[in-house]
Formats: structure tokens, sequence, C-alpha cells
């Protein structure tokens, strides 16, 4: 008996970790190679106030959709509920913003990852960046159709190696900083940083995955893994990028990497590559899976049809030449997150006034939270459409 009770416990702490493993691994991606980028445009100050900011409102918005997600009927995602809650026209609007977000992610990850890769193994087999971004495609589209069981094993393997990874990047990167870089003050690029930051940190879909790996008699702990995971990932952020600002300052290039190399050597070049590598694929694998599951529980597709809906849009948006990383990603970021961002926070209200919360009491943020952060998501939404504009 007392076996069988180790036994148990043991395997409900191996789950609540795969789910914090797999909420770091679908978060941490693209997004934090821009943020050195993103933080050049504003300053160091403004770009980790604007990050504490945004991160603590993320943390909320995903506790407010765990809410959701332990307390609705059924086993949807994202979109399946904000149908639930919200109706079939908001619905349809969320898949739209959710399938945009994703396959934009994914054509992100593959300009970022071709690069990763083309350094890595350009010099044993020759090749150009594009013939390794399909590459990066192919692995991920395999990873995907695996499916979550696979990825939540393979999760946590990634993600311990990825921390060892970004660790050893800021250590080598700390005697070469400059402190003029971490003074420099740009607040006429204030709102630069908003798509990006939000865009590196937004992980709302992964919330039902955690959910599913961690099961229904222990779904009650998805709370306290999102606060983990999340702690995690804005620790990471903040000390990658001041390192990475720090030591290459305003020539910060748009994927982190490119100025750094010069200054770390070979060996720092080799890691930083192996790093990005994993990071893409890891990432790529985990929003692929999200996107795939919204098809196959919230309208019914097969899995076959599903993986290869979600595989196809972002290598044909590849091919046709979206090749810009920060404009891609911030685009993404404060348009399609935003997006899903507000119908998250109505979801919530709605599930709240049809007291619902029967297995476990609700989390009641105050409205006018609720109702802030639906103003940022939309201030953000139609400042970004307008600077893409104008």
């Amino acid at each position: 008996l007392c076996y069988n009770c180790a036994k148990t416990v043991k395997q409900s702490s191996l789950k609540f970790w795969r789910s914090v493993s797999v909420m770091i691994g679908s978060i941490v991606g693209v997004g934090v190679f821009g943020l050195p980028y993103a933080f050049a445009q504003t300053g160091l100050a403004i770009g980790l106030l604007e990050l504490l900011l945004i991160g603590a409102l993320l943390v909320a918005l995903q506790l407010m959709f765990a809410e959701v997600v332990i307390q609705g009927d059924g086993d949807h995602r994202l979109v399946g509920y904000v149908r639930q809650f919200l109706g079939e026209r908001f619905g349809s609007i969320a898949m739209l913003a959710m399938a945009c977000s994703v396959w934009g992610a994914m054509t992100a990850y593959m300009i970022v990852g071709g690069k990763f890769f083309s350094y890595l193994l350009s010099p044993l087999f020759g090749g150009s960046e594009s013939t390794y971004a399909i590459f990066v495609a192919i692995i991920a589209g395999f990873l995907i159709y695996r499916g979550l069981g696979f990825a939540s094993k393979l999760e946590t393997v990634i993600v311990i190696t990825l921390i060892f990874l970004f660790i050893f990047i800021i250590l080598a990167s700390l005697p070469h900083i400059q402190i003029a870089n971490l003074l420099i003050y740009r607040p006429e690029n204030v709102f630069v940083p908003y798509g990006v930051i939000l865009f590196s940190m937004a992980g709302l879909g992964v919330v039902p995955e955690m959910r599913d790996i961690l099961g229904e008699k222990h779904e009650r702990k998805l709370g306290h893994a999102i606060l983990i995971g999340m702690s995690v990932i804005v620790l990471l952020y903040i000390a990658f990028a001041t390192v990475i600002f720090g030591v290459t300052g305003l020539q910060t290039t748009q994927a982190a990497f490119d100025g750094l190399l010069p200054v770390l050597g070979t060996t720092a070049e080799l890691v930083a590559s192996v790093l990005g590598a994993l990071t893409i694929l890891s990432i790529f694998m985990i929003v692929g899976i999200q996107l795939k599951h919204t098809f196959v529980y919230d309208y019914h597709v097969s899995k076959k049809t599903a993986w290869f809906a979600v595989m196809i849009v972002p290598v044909v948006l590849y091919l046709l030449g979206v090749r810009e990383l920060i404009g891609l990603i911030g685009f993404v970021g404060s348009v399609f997150t935003g997006i899903l961002g507000i119908f998250t926070v109505m979801t919530y209200l709605a599930l709240r006034k049809t007291a619902t919360c029967r297995k476990h009491t609700c989390i009641l943020f105050p409205i006018p939270l609720a109702w802030l952060i639906i103003g940022l998501f939309a201030g953000g939404t139609i400042l970004q459409i307008i600077n893409v504009i104008y």
C-alpha cells in the first residue's frame, strides 16, 4: 500500500513538472531572441518595465483561462471555450485570430530556425538559410504528428537543456557588458517593445495542454504550474535581454546572436546555435500541437487533415517571401495575441456570470483589472494596425 502511495505521489510530481516544462517550452521561443533588439530601441529601463508589466498581466490572463479550462464543460481549446461561453460569432473570430497567430509564429520560427541550423550544419553540408528553414518545418512537422504524449516527455529534457544553454550564454557574456549600453534611454520608441514582448510571453493555448498532462485528479494544480512556469520565463528573459543588450548595445541585431558571436567566439557560436535550434524546434512543436488540437477538438477535423492545415500555411508564407522577423512578431503579438487576450478575459467574465465554479472556488479577479487588460490589448491592437497602415 505504501509502495502504491509513493508511486502515486511520484507520478503526480512528474506530471506537474511535465506540465511546467511544456509551458516553458511553448513560450520560450523566437520572441526571446527579439527582446534585446526591442530593448535597444527604447533603452533597458523602459524595456524591463514593459516586460514586467506585460508579464504580470499575462499571468493574470492565464490564471483566468485556467479557471475556464477547469470549470468549463467538455474537452476544448481556447476557441472552443469562446464558442461555449460567448457564442459562435465570437468563436469564429477567435478561431481566425488563433490560426493567424500560430501560423505567423511558425513562419517566424522558420526564419530564425533557418539561421541557427545554417550556423550548425552548413559548414558540413552546405546549403542556404532557406533550405534549412524548410528542414526545420519538416522536423517540427514530424514532432507535431507524433502528438502531445510524445511532446510532453521530450519537452522535459529539452527545457532542462535550454535553461543550461541560456545560463551558459548569459555567463559567457557577462564579462563583455558595457555599462554605457545599459544607460541608453530612448523614450520616443516606447511602443516598439510591446508587440515583441507580448509575442515572446504569450502562451494561452498551452493551458489546456497542461491540464491534459496533469489529468483530472490533479488539475487543481494548474494555477501553481502556471505561476512557476511564468516566473522561470520572466527571470530568464530579464537576464538574457539585459546581458545581450549590455554587450551589443545599439548594434543589437534582430535575432540577437548575429552581433554577439564576434564578441564571444567560436565556442559561444556553437552553443548559441544549439540553443537556438532546440528552442525553435521545441516551441514549433508545441504551438503546432495546440493549433492541431483546436481543429480536432473544437471543429472535429480529422487528425491528418488538421496536421496538414497546421503545416502548409507557414511553409507557403515563407516561400512567398515573409522573412522580416521583428515586423512579423510585432504584428502577430500586438494584433492576434491581443485579440485572443480580449476574448479570454470576456470568456472568464462570462464564466463568472454563470456561477459554474463548481469544482473549486474560482479565483475572483477584480472586474476593473479585467477591463484594464481588455483596454490595453485593444489599444495595442489598434495602434499596431494604424502603424502598419501609415
